[in-house]
């Protein structure tokens, strides 16, 4: 299913594997059971533990700049799908 959603992004099969390799692969084993439905666990197990923070009990937390460093997310995004979108990127406002 979505290898589709992506085909119809435009997103070729080989690409997809390139980008999203790490979320694809997986699931030529099977779906993950799930139905929408979460008790929020991880914060559960946060406040057992006596941490302030949720992320020093969740097993795969972004660090503190958003990154992800078992995915290497974010990636940087090609020019080509900006242009598609109309987006342009501006660099910062000089700081005074």
């Amino acid at each position: 299913m979505q290898r589709r959603v992506f085909r119809q992004l435009g997103i070729s099969d080989e690409d997809a594997d390139r980008r999203f390799g790490f979320f694809l692969q997986p699931f030529k084993y099977g779906a993950p059971p799930h139905g929408g439905f979460a008790f929020g666990t991880d914060r559960l197990v946060a406040i057992l533990a006596g941490e302030e923070n949720i992320r020093e009990v969740i097993a795969f937390p972004k660090t503190q700049s958003g990154s992800d460093p078992m995915t290497n997310a974010p990636t940087p995004v090609d020019p080509a799908q900006l242009n598609e979108l109309g987006i342009r990127l501006l660099p910062p406002p000089a700081k005074s």
